[in-house]
């Protein structure tokens, strides 16, 4: 019984503890320096090993610009963040108000020789890390394959 109250409340007050830990623990939260991340999305795979692109939006509601520097998804051994082309870009300029959407077709992360298989609707954190930001956490929800976009996760209605 002790234990059930004294363990949720160690870790509450370790997290608190930690300067921005809130604003790293969720996608879609700002943080001091104006940047968003949401509707970070990437589709199933068949096995561990793949290579498989991933997507997601930034926006900067902040007075001053900012830079994507790196990504980094630890299921992934490898994680580039691509041109239309297929080409490395080695960092992003965020300008004040701007919203940049890594898409199909267009800028995307590649996530290269995945650990894992992805199985649909789970959810892949990624570290997403900004110049001026800082460290923002991302969660990439799977899609099913052949997805075009993200899809917000569906819950059942339980009825008593």
């Amino acid at each position: 019984m002790i234990r059930r109250l004294i363990v949720p409340a160690l870790i509450t007050a370790i997290v608190a503890s930690v300067p921005g830990a809130t604003a790293l623990a969720q996608s879609g939260s700002a943080v001091p320096a104006g940047i968003t991340l949401d509707h970070g999305w990437t589709v199933v795979t068949t096995a561990p090993g793949r290579t498989t692109p991933a997507y997601f939006s930034i926006h900067n509601a902040g007075t001053t610009p900012d830079t994507l520097v790196s990504t980094t998804c630890p299921i992934a051994h490898h994680t580039l963040m691509l041109d239309a082309a297929g080409a490395p870009l080695g960092a992003m300029a965020i300008k004040p108000g701007q919203t940049v959407t890594l898409a199909p077709g267009g800028v995307h992360l590649m996530l290269q020789q995945n650990r894992f298989r992805f199985y649909t609707h789970a959810m892949i954190p990624c570290s997403v890390d900004f110049l001026n930001a800082g460290k923002i956490i991302l969660y990439l929800h799977v899609e099913a394959d052949g997805s075009t976009g993200f899809e917000p996760a569906r819950r059942p209605i339980v009825k008593n």
